[in-house]
């Protein structure tokens, strides 16, 4: 961000509107100026996404943001709920220049979509961290419908506001932990991302992701279950090397975290991505200013250039 220039994030999930609003000051403090959580009129329809429905729903939540004098050239940024997303991990080639790695992801996206046109879609990546020898040999694909993005891009726009980069939610709290938490960012730790019926994890290896999976779940016990069985044995094999569990999401319930902690040989904790940040008395006192993991996606993408 710039010397005292805001910076805004904004995040959705099916049922909610999030955003906010970070300043940077001369001495590198970062401010937390405002915070919003605005419930949906409707739960959006994620299988008829692009709907007018849908698209009056988000415009009715977006209608209650107000656009800071001083926002640089009106310009946000939007961190996208992953359940619209389609993520994969693919081998590549270490000696792959970035021009030869787009014409592979473009020949990925078509092993996986068959019948798609690759220009309906953003195509981009997440880096994972170099192999035991040091190589690049595997990244994260990343596919979003162009026109999801550009409904939102429209919507903005309603509002003199220019959608200026987008991320994918769990990569945007990743962000979010590398500021919270300084003192972890070398370190390895485990982040959790909780959705309605699915998890998403990454194993991030001195401070960079090291490795990520997608993991289906009926109930809260399933998610236990497979932390035990298969989480568990990692962290042993690790020999206690990993530092924390970090853990968001808006479907998490009561005592999840305790329950967590008791089956697991690290600590478990609820992200705070505004820990080391000032804290701007309208949002200490704001209604909203509680679960403040839920407001981790906004908060990463707001802190990226």
């Amino acid at each position: 961000m710039d010397n005292r220039v805001n910076s805004v994030g904004f995040s959705f999930t099916r049922e909610n509107l999030y955003w906010v609003i970070l300043e940077e000051h001369d001495d590198g403090q970062v401010e937390v100026k405002e915070i919003e959580k605005i419930p949906f009129e409707n739960t959006l329809d994620y299988a008829n996404f692009l709907s007018q429905t849908n698209r009056n729903i988000i415009l009715n939540a977006i209608h209650h943001f107000k656009s800071p004098s001083d926002l640089d050239d009106h310009k946000i940024k939007l961190s996208f709920d992953s359940s619209l997303c389609y993520i994969s991990k693919i081998p590549i080639e270490p000696s792959l220049e970035l021009p030869e790695l787009k014409d592979h992801l473009i020949w990925e996206f078509h092993q996986h979509f068959y019948d798609e046109d690759p220009n309906n879609f953003y195509i981009s990546y997440h880096p994972l961290l170099q192999n035991k020898d040091g190589v690049i040999d595997s990244v994260l694909l990343l596919i979003i419908n162009r026109r999801y993005i550009d409904l939102f891009k429209n919507i903005f726009e309603t509002r003199g506001l220019n959608l200026k980069l987008t991320d994918i939610d769990h990569f945007s709290v990743e962000i979010a932990i590398k500021f919270a938490y300084p003192e972890l960012f070398n370190s390895n730790n485990f982040l959790m991302s909780v959705k309605p019926n699915f998890l998403e994890i990454s194993f991030i290896l001195n401070g960079n992701t090291f490795n990520f999976r997608q993991v289906t779940y009926k109930s809260f016990g399933d998610i236990l279950t497979f932390c035990e069985k298969d989480l568990r044995p990692l962290t042993k094999l690790m020999q206690n090397k990993i530092q924390k569990f970090f853990v968001w999401g808006e479907y998490l319930k009561p005592g999840f975290i305790n329950e967590l902690n008791e089956i697991m040989p690290l600590e478990a904790v609820e992200i705070n991505p505004f820990k080391n940040f000032i804290i701007n008395k309208k949002v200490l006192n704001s209604p909203v200013y509680r679960n403040l993991y839920e407001f981790a996606p906004a908060c990463g993408i707001a802190l990226r250039g």
